[in-house]
This record gives C-alpha cells, sequence and structure tokens, in this order.
C-alpha cells in the first residue's frame, strides 16, 4: 500500500497566510506588529526557526580617518550613518533585513545609543519575517513618493529669520549647559554622548538606563553632534 505525502508549502505561502491584525499595535497614525508577537507567531508555525543580529568589524571615525578597533560589534558605522541587519532562518531558507538607525523624522542618527540600535534591530528582524511573508501588508506602502503636499516647503526670506536663529542659538546653549549625575558627580551630558560615541561601555550602559528628559536629551545631543 503506497504510503501517502504531506504537500508541503513553501514559508511564504504558510506565513502570508497568518492573520497578524489583531496582534497590531498603533503608533500615532500607523499599524505595527511587535518583533515578540512576531517572533512568537513564527515559532509556532516552524519551531526550528532562529536568527541572529549581524556582527561587522568596528570602525570608529577620527580625524585621521576611520580606525579599526579590532573587535566585533552589532552595527555597522558608515559615512551614512549607523546600519544593522538581521538574518533570519526558516525551513532552510534565510531572509534579511537591512535598516539604518533613524530619529522620528526618518534622519539617520549619527551617533545613535545602544537603545535606538536595538530598537532597529528589532525592527530589522520584523522586517526580515515581513520578508519571508508574514505580515507583509503591514509594509504596503512605505515606498510611495513624498506627495507634494507633504514635502518641506522652501523656507522664504522674513523678518523673523533673525529672531529664529538666536532662538535655536539659545536651543542649542540650553543642550550643552543641561547636566546630568554621572561617576558620582554632575556633568554636562554632552560628556556622556562624547563617551558613548567613542566606545565607552560605561557611558553607553548610562545612556540606557537615561528615561523621561534625560532621555530625550541625550537623543538630541547626538542628532545635533554636540560633544563639545
Amino acid at each position: 500500500m503506497a504510503g501517502t505525502t504531506k504537500e508541503k508549502h513553501s514559508v511564504y505561502e504558510t506565513l502570508s497566510k497568518i492573520d497578524v491584525t489583531p496582534k497590531l499595535d498603533k503608533k500615532g497614525k500607523l499599524d505595527y506588529l511587535s518583533w515578540a508577537m512576531a517572533w512568537a507567531m513564527v515559532k509556532q508555525a516552524y519551531p526550528d526557526a532562529n536568527y541572529k543580529i549581524t556582527e561587522f568589524p568596528e570602525y570608529i571615525k577620527t580625524k585621521d580617518g576611520w580606525v579599526a578597533t579590532g573587535r566585533d560589534v552589532d552595527y555597522r558605522q558608515t559615512s551614512a550613518g549607523t546600519e544593522v541587519e538581521a538574518i533570519v532562518k526558516i525551513d532552510g531558507q534565510e531572509y534579511s533585513s537591512k535598516l539604518f538607525v533613524m530619529d522620528f523624522k526618518n534622519m539617520p542618527i549619527s551617533n545613535p545609543n545602544y537603545f535606538d540600535i536595538n530598537k532597529t534591530q528589532q525592527r530589522a528582524l520584523v522586517k526580515a519575517l515581513a520578508i519571508a511573508g508574514l505580515g507583509l501588508s503591514v509594509y504596503a506602502g512605505e515606498d510611495l513618493p513624498i506627495a507634494d503636499s507633504e514635502k518641506p516647503a522652501k523656507s522664504k526670506q522674513t523678518t523673523t529669520a533673525q529672531p529664529r536663529k538666536n532662538a535655536n542659538a539659545n536651543s542649542v546653549n540650553n543642550l550643552r549647559n543641561y547636566q546630568v549625575n554621572y561617576k558620582g558627580q554632575k556633568v554636562p551630558m554632552y560628556i556622556v554622548v562624547k563617551h558613548a560615541s567613542e566606545g565607552n561601555q560605561e557611558a553607553k550602559d548610562f545612556a540606557n538606563s537615561l528615561q523621561g528628559k534625560d532621555m530625550d536629551v541625550f537623543k538630541q545631543l547626538a542628532k545635533e553632534g554636540i560633544t563639545s
């Protein structure tokens, strides 16, 4: 008696049939799927699935150019920004996604902290799973061109231009003067940003522990590149 062969569906066919709608969260007007929820659904369908965050040789930008530190880190610093990559292996097939660490305006962060990097790694994992078929519809339309009404309007010369510059200067000075308790003493936050950007692990750990306004100031300083 001939045995029956169970039909094997492709990874994409299997994952694309999973309804992720009940598991979606909301951020502003956008729907998103958390990495934990996405991974749980994939593991239910493919218990042997696994993933990894790619490690790269570390280079630090100095006044003399990019210098190798001799160690590997789970992100890559480039002249365009900091890049991460997540690779998922499901049923013998690999799916990957690379993302740059971005701010809330979708602009690359020049000196991101570990919180920003880790968050982007989680997003890269979810996107790699979407490429495999899980919740791909969530990303539909993300590559549409910016509508004319959404493009920033060209600046016009007005009599209020100078006051705006002064206000911005004051804002920068406020950032430089912002202090925080670090290593048992009050120091300007930009010192923490400088140490973290130079690879100091203690500074990175401290940055990851920041909350509320302290974290907001740290991110703004890193975004503006204020380290002195």
